[in-house]
C-alpha cells in the first residue's frame, strides 16, 4: 500500500468502513453531505467493478461495506484511495449517534393527552424560522418527565437521527451545573470522544450545532434550573426539537410553555388502577376521598398510595386473607404539608 502498511489498514478496517458507510448514508445533510455520497458511491463502484445502485438503508450499507472490505486487501492503490476519502469525512457530516436514548416511558401513564397536543403542535408544526422549544413545566411530583419520556415514545419515528436526554437532578450544588457542563454531557450522549471535546463552552456550543445540522432530532434537557442551561442549546436547524422539562417553576426562555395539569381526581383514580389493579383500589373506596384530596392530583403521591394498597394486600396474603392493615393512607406527604397516618396528622412531620 503506497499509503503506508498499517495506518491505512487500520482507517480501512471492517468495522471502521461499516461506521463510514452508514454515516454516509445516514448524512447526507446539505451540499457537503451530498458531494460525499456521491463520491462514497463512485469509490464503491470503481472498487466492485460493477454498477450497483446505492443503498437505501443501514443493512444496506453494512453489506457494501463487507464487499469492498473484501477486496482491499488484494488492492492496495484502492485501499489508499478509501484510506484518504474516510480521513477526509468532515465532522459536520458525520451521524448523530445516541449512546442510550431517552429513559423508558412509564407504564401508568394517565391522561396527559391535552399535553402531548401541545408539544406535538410544537414539534411538528412548521419551522417558518422559529426554533422548535418547549418548556415543559409543573410542581415537583406532578409528571413533568413522565409526559418528556412519553412524547419522545409517541414520536420515535419522527427523529431518525436519534433522541438524546441528559438529566440534571443529580448535579452537585444547589444551582445545577454550569452550562459548558450540560453541553459536555450531551455532545457525550452523541457519542463525540471525549479526547477531541472542545475544552470551553463556545467551542462546545459549536461543535454541538454542526452535529445537528440538517439532522432530525429530539434533544431532552430534564430537572433544568436556569435558562443560562439551556440558552445555547436553542436550536438552528429547523428539525430539532428542544425539550426543557423544569420541576418547578418555569422560567424566561424562549420557547412554547406547557403545564402539566394535576390529575383530576377520576384520573387519579384511573392511574391508581393501573399501578395497584381494579381490587386493591375498589377496597380502599371509603378512604379514597381523604386520599384524593390529600394528594391533590399529584402523580408521585398518587403512586405512592397505589404501591402502598399493593404492600397492604401483600401483608393480609401473608396473614391468610385477615382484614387488618387496610386502615393507613401512605400517601407521600407533599412539600410543606404533614402526612397522614391512619386519618390522623403525624406530630412533627414537615413533609
Amino acid at each position: 500500500m503506497t499509503g503506508g502498511g498499517a495506518d491505512v489498514l487500520e482507517v480501512v478496517a471492517l468495522s471502521a468502513l461499516t461506521a463510514f458507510f452508514t454515516a454516509a448514508g445516514n448524512g447526507a445533510a446539505g451540499e457537503m453531505g451530498k458531494q460525499l455520497l456521491l463520491t462514497t458511491g463512485a469509490l464503491a463502484r470503481r472498487t466492485m467493478g460493477r454498477e450497483a445502485p446505492l443503498p437505501t438503508g443501514p443493512e444496506g450499507w453494512q453489506s457494501l461495506a463487507g464487499q469492498v472490505h473484501a477486496r482491499l486487501g488484494r488492492d492496495p492503490e484502492r485501499a489508499d484511495e478509501w484510506a484518504l476519502l474516510v480521513r477526509s469525512f468532515p465532522e459536520q457530516a458525520r451521524p448523530l449517534v445516541p449512546t442510550g436514548g431517552l429513559p423508558p416511558a412509564t407504564r401508568d401513564f394517565t391522561n396527559r393527552q391535552r399535553v402531548l397536543k401541545q408539544l406535538k403542535r410544537e414539534a411538528t408544526r412548521p419551522a417558518a424560522g422559529r426554533p422548535r422549544v418547549a418548556l415543559l413545566h409543573g410542581p415537583p411530583g406532578i409528571g413533568t418527565t413522565a409526559v418528556a419520556l412519553r412524547l419522545g415514545a409517541e414520536l420515535y419515528t419522527r427523529f431518525p437521527d436519534g433522541q438524546f436526554y441528559v438529566d440534571l437532578r443529580d448535579a452537585s450544588g444547589g444551582h445545577g451545573p454550569e452550562p459548558a457542563t450540560v453541553l459536555l454531557r450531551l455532545l457525550r450522549q452523541m457519542d463525540f470522544a471525549p479526547e477531541r471535546m472542545p475544552p470551553t463552552a463556545a467551542g462546545r456550543e459549536q461543535l454541538y450545532r454542526q452535529l445537528t445540522a440538517g439532522r432530525r432530532a429530539l434533544v431532552v434537557v430534564d430537572h433544568a434550573s436556569s435558562v443560562a442551561q439551556v440558552r445555547s442549546l436553542v436550536p438552528a436547524t429547523p428539525d430539532v426539537f428542544l425539550l426543557v422539562v423544569v420541576s418547578g417553576r418555569p422560567f424566561a426562555l424562549e420557547a412554547e410553555r406547557v403545564t402539566v395539569p394535576a390529575l383530576t381526581d377520576r384520573y387519579a383514580v384511573r392511574m391508581m388502577r393501573k399501578v395497584a389493579g381494579r381490587q386493591e383500589v375498589a377496597r380502599a373506596k371509603a378512604r379514597m376521598p381523604r386520599l384524593l384530596e390529600h394528594c391533590a392530583g399529584n402523580a408521585f403521591a398518587l403512586k405512592t398510595e397505589a404501591m402502598g394498597l399493593l404492600a397492604e394486600a401483600a401483608e393480609a396474603e401473608q396473614r391468610a386473607g385477615g382484614p387488618g392493615g387496610r386502615g393507613t393512607i401512605r400517601c407521600a406527604p407533599l412539600p410543606g404539608t404533614p402526612a397522614i397516618v391512619s386519618g390522623r396528622r403525624r406530630r412533627g412531620s414537615s413533609g
